[in-house]
């Protein structure tokens, strides 16, 4: 397996100063974001990406993978696969689709499978694996589980689950999220580690809801240890990327970018410390 930090926030830095961040953390490469607000927009993917691979290649940092937003087949999403696979990149996390409420699910399923289908080639031909993420609440494929059934026609070589730990765990709290793994754990191309808790606040109209948000690692709902315990078991060998989406209102607080570095830094330990065990 190769960790690896998302970038998303991280994207005030430059790829030098991602790069010279990064080193300090123990970990063999980055995350990069690859779509409209990330680093790299994707007009400008086959000259930008290229001279941040370069960069980080100085500080002995690879891009383990990208984080896209491509959901259809169109010339963005095929100058993105092309360039990477021309770098080397192997693994790319697709996009989103949206749930539109109730009775829609079947419709949307349709539509899923159709656009995948037509993304297939791309990405077989470019020889790069692409990873649904799961990812909970309104979206589609909100666990493992449900992501498995939207790539189920796909080739298993080509596209696979991103196993989301906080998401997956807040969709399956208890034992669902083992089940989940277990479930995909063949068709299982990258792991997104956070973790993530419920807390109850007061809305605008004066009403208490519950609301997820980001926390540190051991402090949220995932079993670590059992996850662990589970990922050895599988021997999995894919990119393991480290969120550390500690900022705004998603985040239990909102860290400057100093304290974001120290908490990355802490995660990346505590995993270590139970995958060493």
């Amino acid at each position: 397996m190769e960790y690896c930090v998302f970038s998303k926030h991280f994207q005030i830095m430059n790829a030098e100063q991602l790069g010279r961040t990064f080193s300090e953390m123990e970990i063999e490469g980055v995350d990069l974001t690859v779509r409209e607000g990330g680093h790299i927009p994707p007009e400008k993917v086959e000259k930008e990406l290229p001279l941040f691979q370069e960069t980080l290649s100085k500080y002995n940092l690879k891009i383990s993978m990208l984080t896209t937003s491509i959901v259809e087949m169109n010339e963005e999403a095929r100058r993105i696969v092309e360039t990477a696979a021309r770098l080397k990149i192997k693994y790319i996390k697709l996009g989103y689709w949206k749930y539109k409420g109730f009775g829609y699910y079947k419709q949307q399923v349709k539509q899923i499978k159709k656009s995948l289908s037509q993304l297939e080639p791309l990405f077989r031909d470019n020889k790069i694996k692409a990873g649904f993420h799961t990812h909970s609440g309104e979206f589609m494929g909100l666990n493992a589980n449900h992501a498995l059934r939207l790539i189920e026609d796909c080739h298993p070589e080509v596209i696979g689950i991103y196993y989301d730990t906080g998401h997956n765990t807040i969709e399956g709290s208890h034992y669902g999220w083992m089940m989940d793994l277990d479930l995909v754990q063949q068709r299982l191309f990258m792991i997104g580690i956070k973790d993530l808790a419920w807390f109850k606040e007061e809305n605008a109209s004066g009403d208490k809801k519950w609301v997820k948000k980001v926390v540190p690692l051991g402090t949220g709902l995932t079993d670590w240890k059992e996850f662990v315990k589970c990922l050895k078991q599988i021997n999995f060998g894919g990119p393991i990327s480290f969120h550390s989406e500690y900022q705004g209102s998603s985040s239990w607080k909102n860290l400057s970018i100093q304290e974001l570095i120290t908490q990355t830094i802490q995660d990346i330990k505590y995993f270590r410390s139970l995958m060493e065990k």
